[in-house]
């Protein structure tokens, strides 16, 4: 194999990896988000744990980018590849603490009225959150400008429905003083998944970079 055969096959070989973080860390934030919707919070547990894996992961990525680098002295083109699979890891890999933060938070909630309240207004903003988890990683995959661009777009509505949120949330904290602590973590998972969506937006903007040189902010 040509040395530019073995370039090109290391370079799929670490997106691949990154694709790889890509789908542990969605299954984090799904199992964390389907623990809080039935109860069972003993999963919770486990995704805390798996955050170990998903850094441990990241790491391997930034070495392997690294060496890439310093043994094959890309183009201007390739080089841009390698480091927005950098920039994507590094985003990724703090969606994951960012599940993390969930789990947490949600194994302080126990169930109440308040929670039934609010809980499926919770449950849509992390459907759209994750939902725009999977289309920017298989825009990343793809290559895909556009759908990238259609991130920013949800990105709106997440924020729309984060701020419809906290404005509830709080509404019933000014009634029920007492649910002050249930309020208080529900608003921060609620925070959390608004950051998530905001490090998938980040990513459609690595992948615009990629594909054309030039980076734009869409938030």
């Amino acid at each position: 194999m040509t040395v530019r055969g073995t370039f090109a096959t290391s370079l799929m070989e670490l997106k691949t990896e990154v694709m790889l973080l890509g789908s542990m860390v969605r299954h984090s934030l799904r199992e964390t988000v389907e623990a809080f919707e039935t109860g069972d919070y003993s999963r919770l547990e486990e995704m805390i744990e798996l955050d170990q894996t998903v850094n441990e992961l990241e790491q391997e990525i930034n070495e392997g980018a690294t060496l890439l680098i310093a043994r094959q002295q890309p183009v201007a083109s390739d080089l841009r590849k390698i480091i927005v699979m950098l920039k994507i890891s590094s985003d990724l890999e703090r969606v994951g603490d960012l599940a993390v933060d969930m789990s947490k938070a949600a194994k302080r909630i126990t169930p109440s009225e308040v929670l039934e309240e609010h809980k499926s207004a919770l449950l849509e903003l992390a459907a759209k959150a994750d939902y725009m988890m999977k289309e920017v990683l298989q825009a990343y995959k793809e290559c895909n400008v556009l759908k990238a661009q259609q991130i920013a777009g949800l990105d709106d509505d997440v924020d729309r429905a984060y701020g419809d949120f906290v404005k509830s949330i709080f509404d019933t904290a000014v009634s029920k003083k007492e649910d002050i602590q249930q309020i208080t973590q529900m608003a921060f998972i609620s925070r959390y998944i608004e950051r998530i969506a905001d490090y998938a937006t980040n990513i459609a903007e690595w992948i615009i970079y990629e594909v054309n040189g030039q980076r734009f902010d869409l938030n």
